[in-house]
């Protein structure tokens, strides 16, 4: 059995002492293990100086160090995500403690405007029923027409 599978590991010292003897008396007595070997061999040294023959373009260090410095100013910016929304809530919270009795001076003011509004429409809605009744017509036919167009342009975007 030739063991060609095993001759590149042979070439390149990955096995155990057992297995290169018993490599190396198969190769004394078989020629077509023998010129693969030498093919691997002769392989191998053109591979390896076209690899040393290739050398990196001009500039390529400086733009990998450039690289990893823009790739590490973006992951720090990163970390911002949750600094931003902190400090959001804390400048709110202290809005909030220093005009909290004009906050609550002026819910004041808004619930008598909208109960002085809410009245007001109960009035108009009982004195012009004709009207609340077009009006609640009207509402209903645009809320239709709304859902109708949402739909069709649900529809066309999932084709």
């Amino acid at each position: 059995m030739h063991p060609e599978d095993e001759l590149s590991a042979y070439l390149d010292g990955e096995l155990h002492q057992e297995e290169r003897d018993r490599i190396d008396a198969h190769l004394e007595n078989c020629p077509s293990c023998r010129s693969l070997l030498e093919e691997f061999i002769e392989l191998k040294g053109t591979f390896s100086s076209v690899m040393f023959s290739i050398s990196e373009p001009d500039g390529f260090e400086n733009r990998v160090i450039e690289a990893v410095a823009r790739e590490y100013r973006v992951r720090n910016l990163g970390k911002l995500w949750l600094f931003v929304p902190m400090l959001a809530v804390m400048l709110f919270g202290l809005v909030a403690v220093a005009c909290w009795p004009l906050a609550i001076q002026l819910l004041k003011g808004l619930l008598v405007i909208g109960k002085a509004l809410l009245y007001t429409t109960s009035l108009a809605v009982a004195d012009m029923p004709l009207f609340s009744g077009v009006a609640g017509v009207l509402t209903l036919i645009l809320l239709i027409a709304s859902i109708l167009s949402l739909r069709r342009l649900l529809r066309s975007t999932a084709r």
